[in-house]
């Protein structure tokens, strides 16, 4: 049963990579929490998406699905975990950790944000 274990290995590995594609996409511009990147994600009005983004096939991804995505693009260097406060400095990066989640904010990097261009780049000459 080789063929279906590589069916179903390439099955879950492309959705991984559509989770991580609408993550970070989500965090490109702006501090998210995961609360704000799953309402990003799930309530999106697919018709402002760029063409045949195929990522938009893993809609709805679930919250534990979010966390893994932060969790590897942070390990990356593709994202960033911050702590917002209302003084000064108002931003302060962070270690993630998977129990402070709802307490930390996303960023993308500037490795991160080549990588959205390049993504943008990509699903653009899709369309």
């Amino acid at each position: 049963m080789g063929g279906l274990d590589s069916w179903w290995d390439g099955l879950v590995r492309d959705r991984a990579a559509s989770v991580l594609e609408l993550v970070i996409a989500a965090i490109a511009d702006d501090y998210e929490s995961v609360a704000t990147i799953l309402a990003s994600i799930n309530e999106r009005d697919p018709d402002l998406e760029p063409g045949n983004w195929e990522a938009r096939r893993a809609v709805p991804v679930s919250r534990p699905e979010v966390i893994s995505a932060l969790k590897e693009l942070v390990r990356e260097g593709y994202a960033q975990a911050y702590i917002l406060d209302t003084t000064e400095p108002y931003s302060r990066a962070v270690k993630f950790r998977e129990e402070d989640v709802d307490k930390l904010w996303f960023l993308v990097t500037s490795k991160g944000a080549l990588t959205v261009e390049k993504l943008f780049e990509r699903i653009s000459s899709n369309s």
